[in-house]
């Protein structure tokens, strides 16, 4: 059960990773564009303020994540509305992207599979200790 939640604690730490890179790249549109396949981007101010509240709601994820990380059987449900909406909805967006020609966001949508499916196996194992030890923790 130690090993499990080990491995949720984990889980939690690579979406803040995930998050805080993606949270520096709407921030630096240089950066943005190498992770999107687009290194020439110029971002005018319209563009840049749309980066910046996404930079902030990112940021403002990575947070909530390092706070799920450390006690993630009873703050279990974050990391469900991580996998949905939040993932699936950036998984969403990578796919029409690449629907419309943006193929080096392919990546990306192996990155958002990848951590939507760690999201709601953690969200998952960690409602099943909560079960095993209902006395210990609430939900």
């Amino acid at each position: 059960m130690e090993r499990k939640t080990g491995v949720i604690k984990n889980i939690c730490w690579i979406g803040v990773a995930a998050d805080a890179l993606w949270a520096l790249a709407l921030v630096w549109p240089q950066l943005y564009g190498i992770l999107t396949g687009r290194p020439l981007l110029q971002a005018d101010l319209t563009l840049r303020l749309s980066m910046g509240v996404g930079a902030s709601l990112m940021a403002g994820w990575a947070i909530l994540l390092a706070w799920v990380a450390k006690n993630p059987i009873e703050r279990r449900a974050v990391m469900l509305f991580t996998a949905l909406p939040v993932i699936a909805g950036l998984l969403a967006v990578s796919i029409i992207g690449i629907v419309n020609g943006a193929a080096a966001n392919v990546w990306i949508v192996f990155k958002c599979a990848f951590l939507g499916i760690a999201m709601l196996w953690g969200y998952h194992t960690a409602a099943n200790i909560a079960k095993e030890r209902p006395n210990e923790i609430t939900a």
